[in-house]
Order: structure tokens, then sequence, then C-alpha cells
């Protein structure tokens, strides 16, 4: 077991490294931006305490991979790969514990740890027998994929939104549109194969301007409904809502152009974090899309020639 944490650890290390940035610049940063984010949500959420409990089991569930589970298996006993998916759930979950501690929100620790030990007995299934339907085509699969894997996150925001037009809380429903964009900018995280790639007959500006459009069209079939709910009920305010509609398409384009500029594996963190700094100050968005969008262009050079 001891090895396996060291394992993990020195990943974590490359993943600093290969990004250009030293773990010791970017321990600070995640930490700080998980406070702001949660501080941000506290204060925006109705209820959210309880909401940050449902937030904390699925970050737990979803990162206990089935995949990973079966890596485990080869190498450690069933005693010790129960100890490790524990060890594991527990520190997922505790970040947001220390938060709920530091809010003075004991009864929800408690809910937090014992949901915690529950879900690290779950497995996940490799191949599930329903199939979600979606509201997208065959082309963009980031969205069909993301979507089956999320849509319950999508009943849970346009529940916010409904919370939003019931207690007058035009904010929350900002809030709303904000997380979805973060959703849909999860579905740019992984790396595609390059025989995905290279498959298309276009050069790389046109096929990075297919993968935008994309974005774009399918990000508004889930934006655009709340965005027309909020229009009715708050026509005073709707020209934030166009705002802040506008910076999540910017948003989006950016983690697109992110998945194609970083061709190496296991840099999902550092694109997270880039995607926080943005969210926090999203003029910085200035500097990152072009930079972004010239480095995905000299890689996809390389696959579309």
């Amino acid at each position: 077991m001891k090895f396996y944490y060291l394992l993990q650890c020195k990943r974590l290390y490359r993943s600093f490294k290969d990004f250009g940035t030293e773990p010791i610049i970017g321990y600070p940063i995640i930490i700080v931006l998980f406070y702001w984010l949660s501080i941000f949500f506290f204060n925006k959420v109705p209820y959210a305490s309880y909401f940050y409990i449902a937030l904390s089991v699925a970050f737990v569930y979803t990162f206990s991979s089935s995949g990973h589970s079966g890596f485990l298996k080869q190498h450690f006993s069933s005693f010790n790969l129960r100890k490790i998916k524990l060890l594991n759930s527990l520190l997922g979950a505790l970040p947001f514990a220390i938060f709920l501690l530091y809010k003075a929100c004991y009864v929800e620790v408690v809910f937090i740890v014992l949901l915690t030990l529950l879900v690290s007995l779950f497995k996940k299934r490799n191949k599930v027998s329903l199939v979600i339907p979606t509201p997208f085509n065959k082309k963009p699969f980031e969205f069909i994929i993301g979507f089956r894997k999320t849509f319950w996150l999508f009943l849970l925001i346009y529940g916010l939104v409904f919370i939003a037009i019931v207690k007058a809380n035009f904010n929350l429903g900002l809030f709303a549109i904000v997380a979805v964009f973060l959703t849909c900018s999860g579905y740019y995280m992984k790396q595609d194969p390059e025989f995905y790639i290279w498959i298309y007959a276009m050069n790389s500006k046109e096929f990075l301007m297919r993968k935008v459009l994309i974005a774009i069209k399918y990000s508004s079939l889930l934006t655009i409904p709340m965005f027309v709910f909020l229009s009715v009920f708050y026509l005073n305010q709707i020209y934030i809502a166009v705002l802040f509609l506008m910076l999540g398409w910017m948003y989006l384009i950016m983690f697109v152009f992110m998945k194609y500029a970083f061709r190496s594996q296991g840099l999902e963190i550092m694109q997270g974090v880039i995607g926080v700094l943005c969210i926090l100050f999203p003029p910085l968005m200035i500097i990152t899309l072009p930079y972004f969008y010239n480095k995905a262009l000299s890689n996809l050079n390389l696959l579309l020639k």
C-alpha cells in the first residue's frame, strides 16, 4: 500500500512538472481555488450544505473507476484492495469535510463520512444495460459520452433553475448556467486516440472550427431552455444572463483548444487549474484562447497533413 501511494504522489508530481509548474506552487493554488469556489457556492446556493454533501459523494463515486479497480485487483489482495478503496474514498471526501467543519456544519460532516463509506463498498459496473437517450447526433462523441455519464447533474442543475425562480434568486440561475458550461468543459478533458483525428480530410484550422461549432451548438441545447426560463421571470436582468452565456461559450472553446494543445496524458489536473483561474479572472481568456489555439494547431498539423 505504501508503494501505491508513493506512486500516486509521483504521478501527480510529474503532472505538475510536465505542465511546467513547480508542485510547491501548484498545490497552494489548488487549495486556494477549492476554498474560493466553496465559499462562492455557499454564498449563492440555498441549502448549500446539503448540495455540498451530494457534490462530495458524486466526486468520490466518479473517481472510483472500475478500470482502476481492475488494475488494483491484479496487484493487491482482496483485504488490501478494500483498504485502498476505503482510504481513497475518504481522501476524496476529506477536502469537503474540512470545509464543512470550517463552516460549523458538523452533522453534514457525519453524513459525508457515512455516505463515503457506503460508496466505497459499491462496485462500478463496466457495462450498463440502460442507454440514456441524448439530444445529440452521432458526430459529437464528446457530448454523447459525457452526457450519458453526467445526465443526473443536469437534473440537479435544472432543479437549481426551478429554485431560482421560486425563491426569486437570479444569482442562483446564473450559477446554473455556469454549472452547465463547467460540466460540458469536462467532456474535453480526455485525449482522443490519434485515429479519431487523422481520419478527417481537413486541415487543422478546419478541424478546430468544426469542433468549436459542435461545442457551441450542443452546449446551447443544454443552456438555452434555462435561459428562456430566466428571461421570462427576470427580463430586466437578462443582459447579465447573455453575458454569462457568451463567457461560457468562450470558456468551452478554450477547453476545446486545450484538448488538442495538450497531447500528453495525465494533464487533466493542469487543465482544471487553468479553467478555474479563468473562472476567477475571465479576462485571462484573452491570453489563453490564442495561446492554446496556436498550440493546438501545431499539434494537429502533425496528424492532419
